[in-house]
């Protein structure tokens, strides 16, 4: 009988799942975004408000509101979805910054004013993330959030 060491036991296991059942594109994506996350110098900011999850919230049309904190910082924002699905939003206290959406494996960039105001149009439905580099060097990245 041949004996394998623990390593080629699990390459072999490795290589039958990622052939008979390869994991989806977004764990994938979901999954290096955790490894660059881990690999920076950010704070995580959670979700404390998403108004999808409210019963009695009133909003107009499609739009949901969504606030990720951190800490010394808040990020707010709306999607949009009149015609096409865009975000609205503002990092509070009110600073310059640079946003950088996640979607995929694609990245968009922008730039917030003076009053912490920003925007991203044409955004498709899915995952994102968004990483905010304030102008003093502060990093913060949002949990995932499908939308």
């Amino acid at each position: 009988m041949t004996e394998y060491t623990d390593a080629e036991l699990l390459d072999a296991l490795g290589r039958v799942f990622a052939h008979r059942d390869p994991p989806p594109d977004h764990v994938i994506a979901h999954a290096k975004d955790a490894l660059t996350w881990q690999s920076l110098d950010a704070e995580l900011a959670e979700l404390v408000y998403d108004s999808k999850a409210q019963d009695t919230v009133l909003v107009r049309g499609d739009t949901r509101e969504v606030t990720f904190r951190a800490p010394g910082i808040e990020v707010e924002v709306m999607v949009l979805s009149e015609r096409q699905r865009s975000l609205v939003g503002q990092v509070v206290p009110a600073q310059t910054a640079d946003i950088e959406l996640r979607h995929g494996d694609a990245t968009a960039v922008t730039r917030a004013d003076g009053l912490g105001r920003f925007t991203f149009e044409r955004v498709s439905s899915g995952p994102i993330k968004l990483v905010v580099v304030t102008d003093s060097g502060a990093r913060v990245q949002t949990e995932g959030l499908v939308i």
